[in-house]
């Protein structure tokens, strides 16, 4: 079967064929033809013009073949097109239509160059893209523009909109998000966007990126923001600016004190929320997250320092390692003595801090200065079981996989441990999306000390209370 990646390179190498022979064959014709329009020709003359038109041959033929690659339009392991040709071919096809961009990652490919090495990783990719090919192809679509970005993720282009191409993308997935090449395990995931509101190649990129982290907790593929990047841009900045914030509270219920969880949101000038999963990404873009975080801990102190109450607010791990932030964060606390002891700061993190000496040092500065510190997803993410073994901490809250099935026996058993050890590491344990009063008496029936939840108060704007 012929594919379109592999049709448009025969043609690109024919037509690149011609560019190297046409010349030689033009100045070969005219040459003999002048020769011949003289009075006499000798085979001398002859001889020399043929030795001539062979040396310029061979410098054209060298020249060409050098040139050509730099003309390379595919990949040389997948032969799918090269990052350059396919994004001309974006803007050729979305100046005519729109059309929706799809990238599908093999999410283990690290792993498996790892394990079975990069040899096997170069045949994954190239059946992969054969799947991709072979699937587009039985649904009856003939041309299907294909690239290898890099590593293992593949971009798509569809002459389509997103709502036609998401049944197609999810069918895809259906088949093959978890299949087998050559008994090795591969597991794939796939995010679309079309260009009805992003219309530059890099932006489309970014956001698939973008899209792809989002979609590791929300499963999801496409992109339903209909903002223009931007317009999107401007409106993060000017709200960073005036400070046009959202907050709101969600009570948690504990056995010792009050306590609440803040959450900040950025608005537009209109007063509509630009959700966190837009605009974190965004400011980390463009340097603007510890402006952010540093504002956000600032409202939350100064809120802390009017009430009785604890509160709670979720920073990154990145930026508790920031000096500069951590100066900011030591003297808010000195201008409002009164929050002291009162902020509870949650975090977690994907991968484990290679300069862990150092973190440790810096948590145990924060929790000096007057902060409680708080690890995030207890029992989902394996590093934060590994930080509370390093750190001194104040609480764990536990992923909410286990609220979900908070009423299975095996899920109890995993928790009761988790709890147990918890407390013999001296953190308080804190479990949230308790929904009814059913998940709460079995929190309480395993001594989780904090639980949060709609059944314990939903979500409230500051301004509401």
């Amino acid at each position: 079967m012929s594919f379109y990646t592999e049709e448009k390179e025969r043609s690109h190498r024919f037509v690149l064929a011609l560019r190297m022979g046409f010349p030689i064959f033009l100045l070969s014709i005219a040459s003999i033809f002048i020769l011949f329009l003289q009075p006499t020709v000798t085979i001398t003359s002859l001889i020399f013009l043929v030795f001539i038109l062979f040396a310029i041959a061979i410098y054209f033929l060298f020249f060409l073949i050098n040139q050509s690659t730099y003309e390379a339009i595919t990949d040389s392991i997948t032969h799918t097109f090269s990052i350059e040709y396919f994004t001309k071919l974006f803007y050729r096809w979305s100046a005519r239509h729109t059309v929706t961009i799809v990238m599908i990652t093999i999410k283990n490919l690290t792993t498996i160059n790892e394990k079975y090495g990069i040899k096997n990783g170069d045949v994954v990719l190239i059946e992969t893209a054969k799947q991709i090919n072979e699937f587009c192809a039985s649904k009856e679509i003939k041309k299907l523009p294909i690239c290898r970005y890099k590593g293992g993720d593949f971009i798509v282009m569809f002459m389509d909109e997103k709502e036609r191409t998401i049944p197609l993308i999810e069918l895809f997935l259906a088949k093959y998000q978890e299949n087998s090449i050559n008994e090795m395990e591969i597991r794939l995931s796939a995010v679309l966007l079309d260009t009805t509101h992003v219309k530059h190649f890099n932006e489309v990129l970014t956001r698939l990126f973008e899209l792809q982290y989002a979609s590791i907790d929300k499963k999801t593929v496409t992109d339903d923001d209909k903002i223009i990047p931007a317009e999107l841009e401007q409106s993060v900045l000017d709200a960073l600016i005036y400070q046009r914030y959202s907050i709101a509270t969600q009570n948690v219920s504990c056995e010792k004190n009050s306590m609440a969880e803040i959450t900040v949101k950025l608005t537009d000038k209109e007063g509509r929320l630009i959700h966190q999963s837009r605009f974190i990404p965004l400011l980390n873009r463009l340097g603007k997250m510890r402006e952010y975080e540093s504002s956000f801990l600032e409202i939350v102190v100064k809120i802390a320092a009017q009430s009785s109450d604890t509160y709670v607010l979720s920073l990154s791990a990145v930026m508790l390692r920031n000096g500069l932030f951590f100066q900011h964060a030591l003297e808010v606390l000195q201008r409002y003595p009164e929050a002291k002891n009162k902020i509870i700061i949650l975090f977690e993190e994907k991968e484990y801090s290679p300069q862990i000496k150092r973190f440790k040092e810096q948590i145990a500065q924060y929790r000096a200065v007057g902060y409680k510190i708080a690890l995030d997803k207890y029992g989902g993410n394996h590093v934060t079981m590994m930080y509370l073994k390093e750190f001194h901490v104040d609480f764990v809250r536990f992923d909410t996989l286990y609220t979900r099935h908070i009423l299975e026996e095996k899920y109890q058993n995993i928790l009761y441990g988790l709890n147990i050890t918890a407390h013999l590491c001296g953190a308080v344990t804190w479990i949230s999306m308790i929904e009814d009063a059913q998940g709460d008496a079995v929190a309480k029936k395993l001594k989780i000390n904090c639980r949060q939840g709609n059944y314990h108060g939903k979500i409230t704007l500051k301004e509401e209370e």
